[in-house]
Parts: C-alpha cells; structure tokens; sequence
C-alpha cells in the first residue's frame, strides 16, 4: 500500500481523526502553560488583579463606573482566589477558557464540519496573533472568544434544527456573552438577528422556532437590563469634554494589528501575510461556491458593521474602541480561512498556508516568554524594598504606570490622573494639589517612564534615584521635594 493510501486509511478511522486533535490541542496548550505561571503584567492586566482584590460588591460598582461589565472580574476573582491569591491564578482562568474552546473545535465542531475543518481551526488558532496574545493574560477576551464561538455553533445549529438542549447552552452562552464586555454583546445582538432570519425564512417547524426565539430573545435581555442602564450612564460620563485625536485608519489598523501581528516586529508584512490567508481562502470559497459562503458573508457583515459602530464613535464622540474589543470575532475569520481550505485539493497550497500562519505566531510566541520571563519586576521590588521606608509616598505620574502598586502596596501612594470612582487600586487617593504631598512624613517619590520628569506636571526639585526596564517601558524613579 502507498504512503498516500495509508495515510488516507489512517485519517478515515474516526478514533484516530479524535486522537489526532486531542494531541494538537494539548501541544498547544502545554507550549501555552509556561506563559501562565509567571507575575508578569501589563497595565490592563494589574487593573484585572486589582479589581479580584475587591468584594464582588465592590467590583460592580467599580465596574459601573467604568467601560466593563463585572462578569469576568467574578469568575478571575474565583481562580485568583483557588490559587490562593496568586496573580497566575487569574492567567489559569484565561487558559481554561481557550481550553473550553478547543474542546468545542475538536468534538461538536468536527462532529458537524468535518475532521480536516476541525484540524485546520485547531492549528490557525494555535498560530494566530491574538490569540497567542490572550491565550494566558488575565483579561476577558480568552472568555468572550469561547462564549461568543459557543454563541454562533449553537445559533448555527438551532437554524437548522431546534432541540431543547442547543435552546438551553444557547441560552447561557448568550447571556455569558453580553456580560463579559460590550462588544461582545453587541456581536451577540447580531447573532441573534441573523437567526432570527433564519427561522422566518426555514418554514420547517417555524412556529416553534419563532416561540422559543422570543422567549430566549426576551429572558436574556432581561438578564442584561440591569447593566444597559449603567452602559449608557457609562458612554454619557466618558462623553463630556472629551475628544480622540485619532482618525478612523487609526481604529482599522488597530483592528489588523491586534488580529494578524506581533508587537516587536514591523507588523505591516505581517498583516499582509494573514490578508494574504483570508484573500486566497475567499477565492477558494466563491470558485467552488462552498456551501459556507452564506455564513462566512454574514462573518465579515457583523464585523464590518459593529467596528464601523466603535469608530464612528471613537471619532465622533469619545474614545471607546480598540482592535482587541472585536477579538472575540476572530475564530469566525479563521471558520471563513477553513471553509475555503476546505474546498482547495492542491495540498502544497495547504502547506504554504500554514507556513504563513506560522511565522507571526512564532514570532508572537516568541514575545510572549521574552515577556512574561523578564526581570524587570523584580529589580523594582529589590530596590523598593530595600529603600521605601514606612513614611514615605510614592506617586505615580501616568495612568500605565499606577498598576506597579499591585506589585508593591506598601506605602501610601498618589495616583495622577485618575478618577476615584473607577480607581480599583488601594492604599492610594488621586493627586490633586501640592498640600496632599506636603503631609507626607518621609520621602516623596515619583515614578514615571523615562522619557518624562516630574517637572512635566508639578513644579519641584528632584533628584533621579533608580531606573529600570519592564516589559514595554523604561521607567524613572525620582526623589521630589520643594513643591512650589
């Protein structure tokens, strides 16, 4: 027998086909592992550890001030807690969610698609940039990837036939997906929407159908009712007086970086090398007139319109969009890529794809130990330790570089910039005036990122006492006195 017989004999046998993508799922997660068990963090991310400090109470109201709903905060809370408050615990969440959603590709996705769409999901997904981005960082989009991907699975499988278990996980995927951020909602909004086509058109037990979308449609509103009125006061507050410098390329590029790219490396040729994917697998898709072609024009429709919601508004009334808020949106991209692989026969092809996938998420990969194994956090805590002394104040010049105080709390702190009502950090009050640091029995010290210097936003003296580099940023510490 050939090599291609055999091979073809092998991937027939279904037990086979399972034991192949369970091991292309726990190859990914075991290279993914190593980037949860570390203390590195990012400023988004020492607000998430931050907030899990907080009192479920206090996390709503934190977060009804803010631009997130608290569900997230809830579930990060738990595992930050599990493992017995280590900030790991909070990456763990992250990583078992994308578990969740690898369990979804490998047995009811391959199920329903097939082994090979289920095989290239699982690889792209393992490769792409926002992705290996989220996979361990203790933020929400790990679980608004998984809830929304469970979302449309189920709202696909409900448009073709109704059973009360699909209705019951559609349900709770649903409501997951509104509550774990905004825009994850309103690409749950859309999902619905679709369906709800889809029902009026399928006559097959339509009245039935109809029933239980209302019914759904109705109760999972109900469920967000309470947080849309602390939406809209959201947008409203962050409304007044404030203007974005950026135009609406800013937001698309944003959009295409966040998908496609690495931080570290030019990210142009990167983008283009996964246009380049997506470009060839639509062409595969309307030549063959792929059966899919209905689902992935819907992809592209819902992602087109709520980004075009978040840059209208960003540009014309507040800045409230980044390329990572649609993340959630990015295994429909990779659905559309395997559709149209789906279709190609040239298997060289196949394997000049996946070499493509494969460079940026190397180099993604790449970043992410550098990052998350760095030193730099523990110079500070050395040097912090070693000369902060109980009566001394630390202020923290910029909102990016406040989030050091999750690291070390020990002494009081100033944060400018930033308004108490969202501030989740603790043992510190907002810098207003000079007289606050003038009751400070001991030092005052001033930490900002090395392009800066305390005279930028408060006339003093001041002396450089330490600097060090940790992750993206070179930060300055500074002893300031004389406050005029």
């Amino acid at each position: 027998m050939k090599l291609n017989d055999k091979l073809k004999s092998f991937f027939e046998d279904e037990k086979k086909q399972n034991i192949v993508l369970y091991i292309c799922v726990a190859v990914i997660i075991l290279l993914w592992l190593p980037l949860a068990f570390t203390k590195n963090l990012a400023y988004d991310q020492g607000y998430t550890i931050a907030m899990v400090r907080h009192s479920f109470k206090d996390i709503i109201r934190l977060c009804s001030n803010d631009v997130h709903s608290p569900l997230y905060y809830f579930i990060a809370k738990i595992f930050y807690h599990i493992f017995l408050n280590n900030i790991f615990g909070t990456k763990i969440c992250s990583l078992v969610f994308m578990g969740i959603y690898f369990w979804l590709l490998a047995v009811p996705f391959k199920k329903e698609f097939g082994f090979r769409m289920s095989i290239t999901m699982i690889i792209l997904s393992g490769l792409l940039p926002t992705f290996l981005t989220h996979n361990t960082e203790p933020r929400m989009y790990a679980m608004a990837i998984t809830s929304f991907s469970a979302v449309c699975f189920l709202g696909y499988k409900l448009a073709k036939e109704f059973k009360v278990s699909y209705a019951v996980w559609f349900f709770i995927a649903s409501v997951f997906s509104t509550y774990i951020h905004t825009y994850t909602m309103l690409c749950t909004v859309f999902v619905y929407f679709f369906l709800a086509i889809a029902i009026i058109v399928n006559k097959e037990d339509r009245k039935r159908k109809i029933t239980w979308f209302l019914v759904n449609a109705v109760v999972v509103s109900l469920c967000y009712l309470p947080w849309l009125f602390s939406l809209v006061s959201q947008f409203g507050k962050k409304a007044e007086g404030i203007n974005t410098e950026y135009d609406s390329m800013y937001f698309v590029k944003d959009i295409l970086y966040e998908f496609f790219s690495s931080i570290s490396y030019p990210k142009d040729w990167q983008v283009w090398l996964w246009l380049g994917i997506v470009f060839i697998s639509l062409v595969f898709l309307i030549i063959f007139k792929s059966k899919y072609i209905k689902y992935v024009s819907l992809t592209y429709i819902m992602l087109f319109v709520v980004s075009f919601i978040g840059i209208f508004l960003s540009v014309n009334n507040s800045p409230c969009f980044l390329g990572r808020y649609v993340s959630c949106a990015a295994p429909l991209i990779l659905f559309a890529v395997a559709a149209g692989l789906n279709e190609m026969k040239m298997k060289v092809l196949y394997v000049v794809i996946f070499l493509m996938a494969f460079v940026p998420g190397a180099l993604v990969y790449r970043d992410r130990v550098r990052y998350e194994y760095e030193k730099g956090i523990d110079d500070y805590l050395a040097y912090a330790e070693s000369n902060f002394a109980p009566d001394d104040a630390i202020v923290y010049a910029d909102l990016h570089n406040n989030y050091l105080s999750v690291y070390y709390d020990e002494n009081y702190s100033f944060i400018y910039g930033f308004e108490d009502d969202f501030n989740p950090f603790e043992n510190d009050e907002t810098f207003i005036e000079k007289e606050q640091l003038e009751r400070v029995a001991g030092n005052v010290y001033l930490i900002c990122f090395d392009n800066k210097n305390p005279g930028w936003f408060l006339e003093c003296d001041y002396e450089k006492a330490y600097g060090f580099h940790f992750l993206y940023y070179d930060f300055s510490i500074y002893r300031i006195y004389n406050f005029r």
